[in-house]
């Protein structure tokens, strides 16, 4: 469903801040991945970048079998092979293997940006079979935010029905009868003519969830998504949330709520330092946690 592959992302005009650090994952269709972990340790960064929010610095986003960010030359061998640097050094190096040179160029960042017509060729080739615009990839994607980003302008209606429309998914008619549905769903259905400055944390959060729903998704991105709300409030969202999991929907989910993640993950990464430190299913996970930053991080929060 999401692939991550070697994800790298660094922030600063010297790209002096190295957030993500060669994450690499998996999530599956129907799959709910929970991931938690200290401040600062890449949670969101990732999730962010499974969607483009944040464009990886290297690294790769799949979807499927669609590239949703240029293509990284460092994960394809052809697109190696055809450079400058790996033609020299084959000379330079006769007795070496390929897999050897390969390895030594990925290692020390070798690539720029004149490896002559032969690479960018590759580089192309690759692109045109696999990469796919982000806003088409992003129809098959909801995200729900931690502080809502509801338009404050539109009533919560208007909110569900903006996306389908001007995209052309669907006709007004249609968007309404699917946002009226959705409503009635989160039991929010009175408040449809409501702004959301007249809602609570929590209902704020529940229609942010109904409007990601209104696109038909495969996947739902949640960051941090109780996080914003008051102790009273965060448990209408998990109801909600765990109603998706149920009905199979993919979801990928960074939380604190460890609750949530011991019920209804399939799969709990655990992030810190910029890196995957572990990952298990939940039992495992709480019950024998291998990595010693991950027990020290669940006696401080259990």
């Amino acid at each position: 469903m999401i692939s991550v592959k070697n994800v790298y992302k660094y922030f600063g005009k010297k790209n002096e801040i190295k957030v993500l650090t060669g994450v690499s994952c998996e999530i599956q269709k129907g799959e709910r991945v929970v991931i938690i972990g200290p401040s600062g340790s890449g949670k969101s960064t990732l999730l962010r970048c499974m969607n483009l929010l944040e464009e990886p610095t290297y690294g790769e986003i799949w979807v499927g079998d669609q590239l949703l960010t240029p293509a990284d030359p460092y994960l394809h061998f052809d697109v190696i092979e055809a450079s400058r640097t790996y033609q020299k050094m084959v000379q330079e190096n006769a007795s070496a293997t390929k897999e050897e040179l390969i390895q030594e160029i990925k290692q020390k960042d070798l690539l720029r940006k004149r490896e002559g017509s032969a690479y960018k060729k590759e580089l192309k080739k690759v692109e045109a079979q696999y990469r796919i615009d982000i806003n088409l990839a992003r129809q098959k994607m909801g995200m729900v935010f931690q502080h809502f980003n509801l338009f404050n302008n539109l009533t919560v209606l208007q909110n569900l029905m903006l996306a389908p429309v001007q995209l052309k998914l669907m006709t007004k008619e249609e968007a309404k009868k699917k946002a009226l549905q959705l409503l009635d769903r989160i039991g929010l259905a009175d408040k449809r003519d409501e702004y959301p400055s007249k809602l609570s944390g929590g209902q704020k959060q529940r229609v942010a969830i109904a409007r990601a729903l209104a696109m038909n998704p495969e996947v739902m991105l949640f960051d941090e998504p109780t996080s914003a709300l008051d102790p009273e409030m965060v448990g209408e969202v998990l109801d909600l949330m765990k109603e998706l999991a149920a009905e199979g929907m993919t979801m990928v989910v960074v939380t604190h709520e460890m609750g949530f993640a011991r019920e209804v993950a399939d799969r709990i990464l655990f992030m810190y330092d910029g890196v995957i430190a572990e990952e298990a299913a939940p039992h495992d996970f709480f019950e024998n946690p291998q990595h010693p930053r991950l027990q020290q991080f669940l006696k401080s929060v259990l």
